[in-house]
């Protein structure tokens, strides 16, 4: 099991500032953060957001999730969600990271509403000169053979290292 990579905030939002292009993407409704880390994005979301998961296995972030966000609710798996009752749900840099993918993709299609969205931020599969290795990284393609009951209605760019997706259940 290798360690999130966090890089710290502060040099994160240099390149990295969701609250450019996040907003376009979100509307009001149950979101989840899904491998949220120590919460960057958990604390931009929370606008949005009528109830908020944030989601992650490490749960020395998720305390640090609760200190930003205190009406987060923290949770290590989606298991406790309901089928069918969320609107968005964001992977940012973490799907790569996850040892369980299919469980991943299985909760998505079981939590996420029919005209429900996830929306995908990664770190673009070249040489950006930090980040995660190249070794794990994921492109497009890589995302739609896990996602396969999902097409892309949008791409945007988040940042230059980045790529942005966002997916629906086919009907």
């Amino acid at each position: 099991m290798h360690h999130h990579y966090y890089p710290p905030e502060d040099f994160r939002r240099k390149f990295e500032r969701p609250e450019e292009f996040l907003p376009r993407l979100l509307s009001k409704g149950v979101i989840v953060d899904y491998g949220c880390g120590n919460g960057f994005y958990c604390k931009y979301l929370v606008n949005y957001a009528t109830k908020l998961y944030c989601i992650d296995v490490n749960v020395i972030a998720l305390e640090e999730v609760k200190r930003k966000v205190s009406n987060a609710i923290t949770l290590t798996s989606p298991k406790q969600i309901e089928d069918k009752s969320v609107d968005i749900i964001l992977f940012a840099n973490s799907f790569h990271d996850m040892d369980d993918k299919e469980y991943a993709v299985k909760e998505v299609n079981r939590i996420l509403k029919d005209d429900g969205r996830v929306i995908i931020i990664d770190w673009k599969k070249e040489d950006t000169g930090f980040g995660p290795p190249l070794s794990i990284r994921m492109d497009e393609k890589d995302y739609l053979e896990w996602f396969k009951d999902f097409y892309v209605v949008e791409r945007f760019n988040p940042t230059k290292y980045h790529f942005g997706l966002v997916l629906k259940k086919k009907k």
